[in-house]
């Protein structure tokens, strides 16, 4: 039992995981609530992060909770807030950090309420959207 639970633990703090989804923030992507998304953790440390992926990062306000964002700006980058609208503006994304947005933007809380999000944070990419079943797929 004991190697058994140990496996266990490395395959889910270092290999894949699962999250649910809470909030509209990533609407039409994902539903409001319900959905079990796969998410895994080893890429990340191949190949890296990419502007456009969809990961779960621990919130920055909340320790305990999990947000499900897309990457828009990597250290480095300059993003430009509300392309287009009379109150956007730009952030340049320090080392370390990523900008994070829901798809969503009328809904979500994101990095344009709380900043450039440490690197730390981010927990892994979700890969495949497994719940409900008649939407299942990769992400």
């Amino acid at each position: 039992w004991l190697q058994l639970v140990g496996l266990l633990h490395c395959v889910q703090e270092y290999g894949i995981d699962f999250s649910t989804t809470v909030g509209s923030s990533m609407v039409p992507v994902f539903n409001a609530s319900g959905d079990v998304l796969l998410f895994e953790r080893l890429t990340q440390r191949l190949s890296g992060w990419r502007q456009g992926e969809v990961v779960v990062a621990t919130s920055p306000k909340d320790p305990d909770a999990r947000i499900c964002k897309r990457i828009l700006g990597l250290p480095g980058d300059r993003v430009v807030v509300a392309a287009g609208k009379p109150d956007s503006f730009e952030v340049d994304v320090p080392p370390g950090h990523v900008w994070l947005q829901g798809d969503n933007r009328a809904a979500s809380h994101d990095s344009r309420h709380y900043g450039p999000v440490p690197l730390g944070l981010l927990q892994g990419k979700v890969r495949v959207k497994l719940w409900p079943l008649t939407e299942m797929g990769w992400v």
